[in-house]
């Protein structure tokens, strides 16, 4: 009834990112909680855990490396699938593809509830599995942008869509610390992984993989997507053959945006899974106080990554910068700002000044993702999915974070100091590389190979994914001008004789 379909498809890819994030703080604050080794009664803003010696409570002779290694794990699973991911999002439904892998991460997180504690094996393949699985979600969702954001609206639909992601740390911080604490040890596992299966359903039901081939999209909406759409093809398998793997893997702004994936999957692993064991060691802070500092970054990043698309999509719109000044002045305020802060951190020696300036690292960091987010489909519309997997193999970043964090690590000040400073001066050459290097616009070998208009039953088979004029429609367009043309040399050839 006039309702914007896009506007649910971004509400439903906001919520599904809040949930799907939310994966890796819950698991880690739970992790914090039951391993004997961490000292969850030191300083404190709330009363002690309630759970403590009861039917609810979980203490496992696990060692903190163990539960480094569980994240390790699932970060190996997750680099796997980013290029598959995108390959699959070419060949079959991107929308299916999204759906279907928090449905089966959320249900590894119930597996893990009721399991997990009878032995680690059961931990490390539960983890490796929700890596395989999450790691297609965001070259899917990079298909799904592309067909359902017009090009004046880019920006601030990855922008709200992903914000989800930073303020799932959160909420997650919040719900899974005092859940943690006051209810029971898996009581976080319990909540998310019944959320991710109810959402499930309704993304699978509702989302379309375009507004082309959606049935109650109003003509308001159609016509906007008919003047500023991609103009993407419908994934097919022919279109799978059509990948310009050659000038993926050559493109200089595909490496410099790779580059820019490494270093942030690299900070950004270490914030969520790594940052709860930090304030452990060097402050003792326990669980719900953890979970609490924790909450305040994310937020501020949820809010900037939307005011950053806002910001970057009116320059761009109002011709103030080009699109490729646009994506680099947002990497460099973000990404260069995080960058000095996590150096800045390694010398902090009170908990509440090392939560402000995360606070500060964090918020500002949200600025990039009207940078790095949204470049693949600049470069690549036909195959952003493809570039988003590509790109996000730099993925591996956060296995070698926290893989570096497991053997560097020590309860003292030192070895956090090391590990803060050799993230932060990587983010930082990346971000030198990609403000040389980067780029805004759509790539020569990014053009597709448009299939023949008419089959040999005189019919098209090509349908556009972002755009609601079809190949057949076009067909029948130009046989009536071709049609109408002949009528008036016949009328003319008449009049003449």
């Amino acid at each position: 009834m006039g309702w914007p379909q896009r506007v649910t498809v971004v509400i439903l890819a906001f919520l599904g990112f809040l949930i799907l994030f939310g994966f890796r703080t819950v698991f880690t604050m739970m992790m914090v909680y039951v391993i004997k080794d961490n000292e969850n009664n030191g300083v404190t803003l709330f009363k002690e855990c309630t759970i403590n010696g009861t039917a609810f409570d979980l203490q496992l002779d696990w060692s903190v490396a163990t539960s480094q290694y569980f994240n390790t794990a699932y970060f190996v699973g997750y680099v796997i699938t980013q290029l598959p991911g995108g390959y699959l999002a070419v060949r079959f439904s991107p929308t299916k593809i999204f759906g279907s892998s928090i449905l089966v991460s959320g249900s590894c997180f119930l597996v893990l509830a009721f399991f997990m504690k009878y032995s680690p094996i059961i931990c490390f393949g539960a983890r490796f599995i929700q890596g395989l699985v999450e790691g297609m979600c965001q070259p899917a969702m990079s298909s799904v942008v592309s067909a359902w954001a017009p090009k004046s609206e880019r920006a601030r639909i990855v922008g709200v869509a992903y914000s989800g992601i930073y303020l799932s740390t959160s909420l997650a911080s919040v719900i899974s610390g005092a859940a943690t604490c006051y209810i029971s040890w898996h009581a976080g596992l319990i909540i998310y992984g019944s959320l991710a299966v109810l959402w499930s359903v309704v993304w699978i039901c509702m989302v379309y993989d375009s507004p082309n081939v959606h049935p109650s999209l109003c003509e308001k909406e159609r016509i906007i997507f008919e003047k500023d759409g991609s103009n993407i093809l419908l994934s097919s398998a022919r279109m799978a053959e059509k990948i310009p793997w050659k000038g993926i893997l050559t493109s200089v702004p595909v490496w410099a945006l790779f580059l820019i994936n490494f270093t942030r999957s690299w900070v950004f692993a270490m914030m969520i899974t790594e940052i709860p064991q930090y304030f452990a060691d060097v402050f003792t802070l326990n669980v719900a106080t953890i979970g609490f500092l924790t909450s305040f970054p994310p937020i501020v990043m949820s809010v900037s990554v939307i005011l950053g698309g806002i910001m970057v999509d009116k320059l761009i719109k109002e011709e103030k910068v080009s699109v490729t000044a646009g994506r680099k002045m947002s990497i460099i305020l973000g990404f260069g700002s995080e960058a000095v802060c996590v150096l800045a951190l390694g010398f902090l020696r009170n908990y509440f000044a090392a939560a402000v300036l995360i606070i500060i690292a964090e918020g500002l960091a949200g600025l990039s993702s009207a940078g790095f987010k949204v470049n693949p489909v600049d470069l690549a519309p036909q195959y952003s999915s493809i570039l988003t997997g590509v790109v996000r193999s730099g993925v591996l970043g956060a296995t070698v974070s926290t893989a570096l964090a497991g053997s560097l690590r020590q309860e003292n000040a030192q070895s956090w100091q090391r590990i803060f400073l050799i993230t932060g001066s990587l983010h930082l050459c990346s971000v030198t590389f990609y403000s040389v290097f980067g780029s805004g616009q759509q790539q020569k070998w990014a053009q597709p190979e448009y299939m023949t208009l008419v089959t040999s039953k005189g019919e098209s088979d090509v349908i556009y994914g972002s755009n609601s004029i079809t190949l057949s429609k076009n067909k029948m367009d130009l046989n009536e001008i071709v049609s109408n043309n002949e009528e008036e040399n016949q009328k003319r050839s008449f009049d003449n004789q």
